[in-house]
């Protein structure tokens, strides 16, 4: 752009190829005009941007001295401050934002272990979160000091990575601390320091810990202490890689988005194949050995182990018909179709003694007595004894491993050095810098899905694919460890946490649908709701349930309206035209239960007096606002008695009524201490009503039971 520049200005005053002829001047020619007026347009739009350029690899402060110290009063025995001067504008640096941040360029971490030196390039940037600014108007300097680990970098440890890198040569590397731009677009450099271990070694003052010489510095530092660990050899190559670093931080920004959700959408693609096209997938077995006799997915192989029994009362009579038609001597198809109510296959038909015995099972089976009651009984033991194998291989599988070839590592060491040090660690290393353990995490994640489906049945395969999703977790852990370093903190502090939310909702629904499983309908349903700003969060003995703000708390609660509203009628057109939609029949618990929790507690919220201060709103704005609430919740108790009432559902009647009482709870509580009324009394009724309230649930425990079902 320079060179372009320069012949620009160089034709400029050339002489014209047209000022010797004699019938055009120079001067006079509107045609030469117009073009020496485009050059110059041209060479001042070049100029810009070469100042532009220029002024973006330069950073804000030219380094004049640096110097760190031991003294930090966050945690004794460790930490480091580090103190930066220099001199220049602060002009360009966000104000509200800055944004700093710390950034190593060049081989300091050639003391660190292979391992280490895998992971540790992934870890910078890093935030400052506390960086003090000084100005000295005399010398024109700016000092800038912060704390790197106040609470986990160890003296020992770091006097150690120093004489490590010592030990390796003592390279050259530069330390840059970056801040946001005027506009918040760019990064700048703030100020950039190169150095040597061994000069930070040496710059590094040592003094006495001890509690009274502690508070008595109060972090001092004697002038004639300091050294500066600034070092004065060439560094221009570290530059044009620190600022390789910086260029392009939208491109990149946007690379490492969708490289970091490129395997979690595809693992959610395969879900939602497992569901709707489950022909297009590999064929298994992937991961599982092959099964021989699969059968029919929605078979029960422990119901064809058992008597056959219905599941229904509807199913009953139709057997009890069936056996008086067979016999009076009807055809024998007939036990087909009775196969068939009790969930076996239409080729495996029943007999006639299984039928008249039937009535002996039934019974035993209704007194939870007999070999159908403690088997059914056992296995939903062993089912959950299923899921908590699951969670706990999850949790325990990193520990597990860490603290088994701890031992292994000692032992591999004295016997297989080696194989250690030039086979087992660099193999690890470049699976992970090439990236293949994502991608065989992933694949896992996959294979375990795709043979969860096509290999076992569904009561099988169901926790098979529970198997999948407890893979994932930490499969998208890991890929967010590595990528999302790269990016910046999001300003709303939310944002992370409700892509997870959406991602897992999007993820677990169609297994849940493909399965049958209420438990990943349960999951999916939070995990939309967690998405929307619903949260739980435990702390101690306490747990706190509510919104991430009030607009989350509408947001929740017109989502919950609209599909309670959608879900009731979609049930209730289904049961008119005499079917029923079996596939989504899993999310009705979780949308009824979550749907009326979240809406009543939201509109419950958003009616207190105390949720809107008058110094923020004002008090004919107050009373406006509270009255449109007031209205809204007592609509939606009046709805939900209603569609209850006329649906059929218990539990949404019974919702409605639990979040009426607290309302009128509520109601009362406002009224009671806005006039003043003794703290005392509104301790006796509350708890005298508690007390009754507990009795008559213990008396009448399937209005409890109800509100948990649809």
């Amino acid at each position: 752009r320079k060179s372009t520049a320069t012949n620009c200005i160089d034709s400029f005053f050339a002489p014209s190829s047209t000022s010797h002829h004699p019938a055009h001047s120079p001067p006079n020619d509107k045609y030469y005009l117009k073009r020496r007026v485009g050059q110059l347009r041209k060479i001042s739009n070049l100029a810009a941007r070469v100042s532009h350029m220029t002024l973006a690899t330069q950073p804000v402060l030219s380094a004049a001295s640096a110097y760190a110290n031991y003294q930090t009063h966050v945690r004794a025995g460790h930490g480091v401050k580090l103190y930066l001067k220099g001199k220049g504008n602060m002009a360009r640096v966000h104000e509200s934002k800055p944004n700093y941040k710390i950034d190593l360029v060049g081989s300091w971490d050639l003391g660190l272990t292979k391992a280490l030196r895998a992971f540790a390039g992934t870890m910078l940037p890093f935030k400052i979160h506390r960086l003090r600014k000084a100005f000295d108007s005399k010398e024109n300097m700016h000092t800038l000091s912060f704390v790197l680990g106040a609470k986990k970098l160890a003296h020992r440890r770091l006097d150690s990575l120093l004489d490590d890198l010592v030990a390796a040569g003592d390279p050259l590397f530069l330390i840059e601390i970056t801040c946001s731009s005027n506009d918040g677009q760019d990064t700048l450099p703030l100020i950039q320091c190169p150095t040597r271990a061994s000069l930070i070694k040496a710059s590094l003052i040592k003094l006495p810990l001890e509690k009274e010489k502690f508070e008595k510095d109060k972090g001092k530092v004697e002038e004639s202490k300091e050294t500066s660990f600034l070092c004065n050899s060439d560094w221009s190559d570290l530059r044009k890689v620190a600022d390789n670093r910086r260029s392009g931080k939208f491109r990149k920004a946007l690379f490492y988005t969708l490289r970091w959700w490129l395997f979690p959408l595809l693992f959610t693609a395969v879900c939602w194949t497992v569901l709707l096209s489950p022909a297009v997938l590999p064929a298994a077995p992937l991961v599982f050995r092959s099964r021989n006799e699969v059968g029919e997915r929605f078979i029960s192989k422990i119901s064809r182990a058992l008597p056959p029994v219905p599941d229904n009362l509807a199913d009953a009579f139709s057997l009890g018909v069936i056996f008086e038609q067979v016999s009076r001597g009807a055809s024998r198809a007939l036990l087909s179709d009775a196969a068939v109510l009790v969930g076996r296959a239409a080729d495996d038909p029943l007999t006639l003694d299984e039928l008249e015995r039937m009535r002996s099972h039934l019974e035993d089976l209704q007194a939870h007595r007999g070999v159908i009651a403690r088997v059914t009984g056992a296995f939903s033991f062993v089912n959950l004894m299923w899921l908590g194998a699951i969670f706990g291989i999850a949790i325990s599988v990193g520990p597990s491993l860490y603290h088994v070839l701890k031992p292994l590592r000692e032992f591999l060491k004295k016997v297989m050095k080696w194989f250690v040090e030039d086979v087992l660690v660099p193999f690890v290393i470049r699976c992970h810098n090439w990236g293949v353990i994502e991608i065989v995490a992933w694949l896992a994640c996959g294979a375990i899905m795709v043979d969860g489906e096509a290999l076992f049945a569904v009561e099988t395969g169901r926790f098979i694919a529970i198997s999948s999703l407890a893979l994932a977790a930490p499969s998208f852990s890991y890929s967010t460890f590595i990528w999302t370093r790269h990016l910046d903190k999001p300003e709303n502090p939310y944002s992370f946490l409700r892509m997870v939310y959406s991602w897992a909702a999007l993820t677990v629904a169609p297994v849940a649908v493909a399965f049958d499983s209420k438990l990943m309908a349960y999951i999916a349903v939070l995990a939309f709701y967690g998405a929307l700003g619903f949260s739980v969060c435990f702390f101690g003995l306490g747990v706190a349930i509510g919104f991430d703000g009030k607009s989350a708390a509408s947001r929740v609660a017109v989502t919950s309206a609209l599909l309670l509203v959608t879900s009731t009628a979609a049930r209730e057109c289904y049961k008119l035209g005499g079917g029923g939609a079996e596939e989504i029949r899993c999310f009705e618990s979780p949308v009824a239960v979550m749907g009326s929790l979240t809406l009543y507690l939201a509109l419950l919220i958003r009616a207190s007096k105390y949720n809107y201060p008058t110094y923020r709103t004002g008090k004919q704005e107050r009373l406006r606002i509270l009255r449109i609430q007031n209205i809204l919740m007592v609509a939606a108790l009046v709805g939900g008695l209603l569609l209850g009432s006329l649906t059929g559902s218990p539990g949404m009647t019974n919702t409605a009524l639990t979040f009426a009482v607290l309302y009128a709870g509520e109601k009362y509580s406002e009224m009671h201490l806005e006039r003043g009324w003794s703290g005392w009394l509104l301790v006796l009724g509350v708890s005298g009503f508690a007390y009754k309230l507990a009795l008559w649930l213990h008396e009448h425990p399937e209005f409890l039971a109800t509100v948990f079902k649809v």
